[in-house]
C-alpha cells in the first residue's frame, strides 16, 4: 500500500514563478515485530536502497547506499548508533546520517512510524 502526498510549492526566481510538486510516499516496510532491537530491515524503493533500524527502542530510516562507492551499509557492523560500511569502512551515524569519514557524505534520513503494528517509511 502506498499513500502519496502531493504538495505544490511556488518558487519565485527573478520575475518568473515556478510550480514544484513535492512528492513523498509512505510505504509499508514490515510488521513491527520483524525488526528486533539492534536489527535492520533493508529494502529497495524506486531504485533507492533504504534501511530501517531499531536502536534504543526507536525506528530510524536511512539511505542505505554508502556515498563512497554505493555499497549497501545495511549489513554493516553497528556500534551504538554508528554503522560501518562493510565494503570500505566508511562510518555513519544512523540517527543523523552524518558521515564520520567524510563530512560531505551525509546520508538522507527518512521518517518512520508504526500504525496498527505495521512499520511505514516516508520517502
Amino acid at each position: 500500500m502506498a499513500i502519496f502526498a502531493l504538495e505544490e510549492l511556488q518558487v519565485a526566481i527573478g520575475h518568473k514563478r515556478y510550480h514544484i510538486l513535492d512528492r513523498s510516499m509512505r510505504l509499508k516496510v514490515c510488521n513491527q515485530d520483524q525488526i528486533k532491537e539492534g536489527g535492520v530491515k533493508a529494502l529497495k524503493i524506486l531504485a533507492r536502497n533504504v534501511a530501517v533500524f531499531r536502536l534504543n527502542g526507536k525506528l530510524l530510516g536511512l539511505e542505505a547506499d554508502c556515498k563512497h562507492m554505493r555499497a549497501s551499509i545495511a549489513n554493516g557492523k553497528i556500534d551504538g548508533t554508528i554503522i560501518t560500511c562493510p565494503a570500505h569502512g566508511w562510518r555513519y551515524d544512523i540517527t543523523t546520517g552524518e558521515c564520520l569519514t567524510e563530512a560531505w557524505a551525509k546520508l538522507k534520513t527518512y521518517p518512520v512510524d508504526v500504525v496498527d503494528g505495521i512499520i511505514y517509511i516516508e520517502v
